[in-house]
């Protein structure tokens, strides 16, 4: 298991500043392939997707934060700011 943040900046339309930051936590199969990783938002109004997790069959631990990072990069609300991935928060 592993725990992760993700802080996403940008800038909208108006030019106003854009900030959301999640908190990614990882499970299972580096040995096995099969990998999932779970969402908690900890921006105020942080877009969610309809699930706070995805699985993997294949790619472990790392394809699984992947999805999970372009899926929130695809939400409305998110499209067009840049991802920062740390894998020692604070």
């Amino acid at each position: 298991m592993e725990t992760l943040t993700l802080k996403l900046r940008g800038t909208d339309e108006a030019g106003n500043e854009r900030y959301r930051s999640y908190y990614l936590i990882t499970d299972g199969g580096r040995n096995v392939g099969r990998g999932r990783a779970s969402v908690v938002p900890m921006s105020r109004g942080a877009p969610m997707p309809e699930s706070d997790h995805v699985e993997v069959k294949a790619g472990g631990e790392e394809e699984a934060v992947v999805k999970m990072i372009e899926i929130l990069l695809a939400l409305p609300g998110n499209l067009g700011l840049s991802a920062e991935l740390n894998d020692a928060p604070d």
